[in-house]
């Protein structure tokens, strides 16, 4: 079973209430502004509101929003409707490019076949190039008749300031650790200790904390769990050992994980569970992520300063920034296992 089918519409949304709600009332108000700019962490219920706010626009129905069951609001489910169009980045991709919009301009160019609204979504608005993204600017001046723009984002400081000024912005809070815990336990049946691990780690996003898990078939080749114990001892290897043979453990590791860079997000989360977990733990052990580590912990703050913790987490984060910069990954990884050591 696909994340897709574990997660329905209402396990992302129900949490969403003033979200949803604002949209019920644009709805039942008919005042359906020409560009929406849903913000916020991945995996809240953005692409899931959008689908909903477009049946609501479209629905047949006279007694209730988005009824679910007449025909627009069922091609609309199936993603069959001719007048929801849909982008995100191609596959291989990490931008939408400018072609994509012109491409999409074309095709809204005539009237909506059969919608009352036609919506046009586009996933990870903040991913658009400069040159995509005043493509856009000139079709939300002057946007089609009887057509509105969803655009979905984490980060709208990506987007162009005349761009965020034509939307109406909402905004999509994260879940809390604790709801996803709680999730884990009640709906899938995880051990308490394992749920905790995985919903710290995952940073507000139930879908993740699910792949960690292996509880979708589509990621069952990625053991997450076996990983994150590989990556824990092997840290804790090269804070322990002497300098000399941490350091060509430390070049081991990066070797290890620049060979497999479409996992590098997840060992960066890992990662920096660990680096927070030792800076924490002397003041507040209990609050510490990797709770199975708790006795590595102990012995790692019994010999190491604990100002040290501090400047291990400031070179994490000025890693990651480096990497989402395109540096060369192996000799930026390279850079930081040198410094923990030095």
């Amino acid at each position: 079973m696909s994340i897709d089918q574990t997660m329905s519409d209402f396990d992302q949304l129900q949490y969403q209430a003033k979200a949803v709600t604002e949209l019920t009332h644009i709805i039942q108000t008919n005042k359906i502004p020409n560009a929406l700019l849903f913000s916020g962490n991945e995996n809240t219920g953005k692409k899931e509101a959008a689908f909903f706010f477009a049946k609501g626009c479209n629905c047949l129905s006279d007694r209730q929003i988005a009824c679910g069951n007449c025909k627009a609001c069922r091609k609309i489910a199936a993603q069959s409707h001719p007048d929801i169009l849909c982008i995100n980045i191609e596959k291989g991709k990490k931008i939408i490019s400018i072609s994509q919009i012109r491409e999409m301009g074309l095709a809204i160019s005539s009237r909506p076949n059969e919608a009352k609204f036609r919506m046009v979504l586009i996933l990870n608005s903040d991913l658009m190039n400069n040159q995509a993204q005043n493509a856009l600017l000139k079709l939300l001046e002057e946007p089609p008749e009887k057509t509105f723009f969803i655009l979905t984002a984490t980060s709208i400081s990506l987007l162009l300031p005349t761009i965020i000024s034509r939307c109406r912005k909402i905004r999509f809070r994260p879940l809390t650790d604790a709801l996803i815990k709680e999730r884990l336990i009640n709906k899938f049946m995880v051990d308490g200790q394992q749920a905790h691990i995985a919903a710290k780690t995952a940073d507000s996003d139930l879908k993740k904390a699910l792949i960690y898990l292996n509880l979708d078939d589509e990621t069952k080749d990625v053991d997450w769990i076996k990983k994150r114990q590989w990556l824990l001892d092997t840290l804790a290897s090269i804070i322990t050992t002497d300098t000399n043979k941490s350091i060509s453990k430390g070049l081991m590791l990066s070797q290890q994980l620049s060979c497999d860079p479409d996992h590098i997000d997840n060992a960066f989360s890992i990662m920096t569970t660990f680096f927070r977990d030792l800076m924490i733990f002397k003041l507040h052990p209990k609050k510490i992520v990797n709770l199975d580590f708790f006795d590595t912990f102990t012995d790692i703050n019994q010999v190491v300063p604990s100002h040290k913790f501090f400047d291990w987490v400031k070179e994490l984060y000025e890693t990651q920034k480096r990497i989402a910069s395109n540096s060369t990954l192996r000799l930026t990884l390279d850079r930081f296992f040198l410094k923990i050591r030095v």
